[in-house]
């Protein structure tokens, strides 16, 4: 969302020579959110692998799998994928986060300030679905980091 909204936004400076900035950088925002939402989800739906990356996609599939169920796969295999991606869903989820609240935090606020108290609820929904997101991968991370730790005892 960040990128797209960094590309409209000269765009959107331009349109509104004579307008407001604030109203430009809300544009900007909103065809951030709405485009940024649309390329998650068409990448997610239609994105398809390269060959070459076939193995590491199909590690990463197997730690999507257990994030859904909660527990680690039973094959060896399956757990040493899982515990070598675990890393990077913790960054996702921290990254994801951090980046939400930096990007639709002030938008928030920008369009309360500027009255499009619409624009600003949904820029707040969006926001509280990144976070509760970022919070059940964050939980269901640390659930399967504990039950891939061995436990050692007397």
């Amino acid at each position: 969302m960040a990128v797209v909204g960094l590309l409209w936004l000269p765009i959107r400076l331009w349109e509104e020579r004579d307008g407001s900035v604030q109203v430009a950088v809300l544009r900007a925002g909103l065809a951030a959110v709405i485009w940024g939402l649309l390329f998650v989800f068409v990448l997610g739906r239609f994105g398809k692998p390269r060959p070459a990356e076939a193995e590491r996609t199909a590690a990463w599939a197997t730690t999507e799998t257990a994030l859904r169920r909660g527990e680690p796969p039973a094959d060896e295999a399956g757990r040493a994928a899982v515990a070598d991606n675990l890393p990077a869903v913790r960054r996702g989820a921290l990254v994801g986060a951090a980046g939400g609240v930096l990007l639709l935090g002030p938008l928030i606020v920008l369009a309360i300030r500027a009255g499009w108290e619409f624009a600003a609820v949904g820029f707040g929904i969006v926001l509280v679905a990144i976070l509760a997101e970022a919070v059940r991968t964050g939980r269901r991370e640390r659930r399967l980091r504990a039950a891939l730790t061995p436990v050692r005892g007397s």
